[in-house]
């Protein structure tokens, strides 16, 4: 595998006026979409991304290496249909520094063909070394049901995982895994999403002017360590399209990981609630740069500060998919950007 060091986006002080506090821009790192949540290991970050490649952040060196854009290195695990495209992982720990991470597979997104699966990771001298899974969890095949692509999964209070996924059609749902097998908890044979299915539950629906589209996708659910809540962060509108993207981050939370959700003004995200985290545009972030943020990530640092990751389209750079991590505070309760000092990871 080779290993490049890839320079960060400036974290200098910029400032308007004398008068103006500093303001701090991201660790930022180009080439980069769907990216999962951090996950530290030994003394480096891990990062997961589409299609499934991966880097690392040195904690001593402060630069990123990549290692690869083939986590599979060319051996497809066998559940794979062919040609499937590869998308937004994300990664869970088990126990005994054991690791699952989550893909979709999508064989025909017209129809919305789909399969979620994983690979097992164990960690060997500092890193983490994947096998593949000869079976996968749960997949689509038609806009009847949720799309089965852009998997995060997540702990609860309770140690029980839980997989929360879709995208457009059905909207985002959320269902029980086993934290051992990594499968379904319940009838984990039958991988198929059904209208009177009791194992899984409806989270979240698209609240602009549908106009028969259900423009959700990219959910992501953070047990906060300190508090009673799960927080709900959703996509809405279209990716993918450079600096015409109109991706912007929603944020609902709940005392249960199955929900409901509900927005800064107690709508629920199922009914097309949800209150902007962040813009299509940059405006929140005071930073026009940042166009089409998706893909929300929440890491936790041992100094006991919060980082928050997304992809955004880089205006700077003609629109390159591209990383930024930020630090993230809580304010009565809910998540927000800090941008009022530098983004320090050591």
């Amino acid at each position: 595998m080779m290993a490049a060091v890839v320079l960060l986006g400036s974290c200098d002080a910029v400032s308007n006026s004398a008068e103006e506090a500093s303001v701090h821009d991201p660790l930022v790192l180009p080439d980069v979409h769907d990216p999962a949540q951090l996950v530290r290991v030994g003394g480096a970050l891990h990062l997961y991304a589409s299609p499934v490649e991966w880097w690392t952040y040195s904690l001593d060196d402060r630069d990123w290496y990549f290692l690869g854009d083939d986590l599979y290195d060319g051996n497809n695990p066998d559940w794979d249909l062919g040609d499937a495209a590869y998308w937004a992982p994300s990664i869970v720990q088990g126990a005994e520094d054991r690791y699952r991470l989550y893909h979709s597979a999508v064989h025909d997104e017209a129809n919305h063909g789909s399969r979620i699966g994983f690979t097992r990771g164990a960690v060997a001298d500092g890193e983490i070394a994947w096998a593949p899974v000869d079976d996968y969890v749960v997949e689509s095949d038609g806009y009847n049901q949720p799309f089965a692509i852009d998997p995060a999964v997540f702990a609860d209070d309770e140690g029980r995982h839980w997989l929360v996924y879709g995208s457009h059609a059905a909207g985002i749902w959320v269902v029980e895994i086993d934290p051992d097998s990594g499968f379904l908890t319940k009838r984990p044979q039958d991988k198929h999403w059904h209208a009177d299915d009791d194992r899984f539950t409806h989270l979240a629906d698209y609240g602009g002017n549908r106009h028969d589209a259900n423009n959700i996708e990219a959910a992501y659910i953070y047990n906060h360590p300190e508090n009673e809540f799960y927080y709900l962060f959703v996509n809405w509108d279209r990716c993918c399209s450079g600096p015409e993207s109109t991706y912007n981050i929603r944020v609902g939370r709940s005392d249960s990981p199955t929900g409901p959700y509900l927005d800064r003004d107690g709508r629920p995200l199922s009914d097309g609630g949800g209150s902007l985290f962040l813009d299509r545009s940059g405006e929140i972030l005071g930073d026009s740069r940042f166009v089409g943020p998706g893909h929300a990530g929440i890491y936790r640092h041992d100094n006991g500060r919060y980082y928050f990751s997304h992809h955004f389209y880089d205006a700077a750079s003609g629109g390159t998919p591209s990383l930024a991590l930020w630090n993230l505070t809580w304010v009565d309760g809910w998540p927000q950007i800090d941008r009022g000092r530098s983004v320090e990871l050591e």
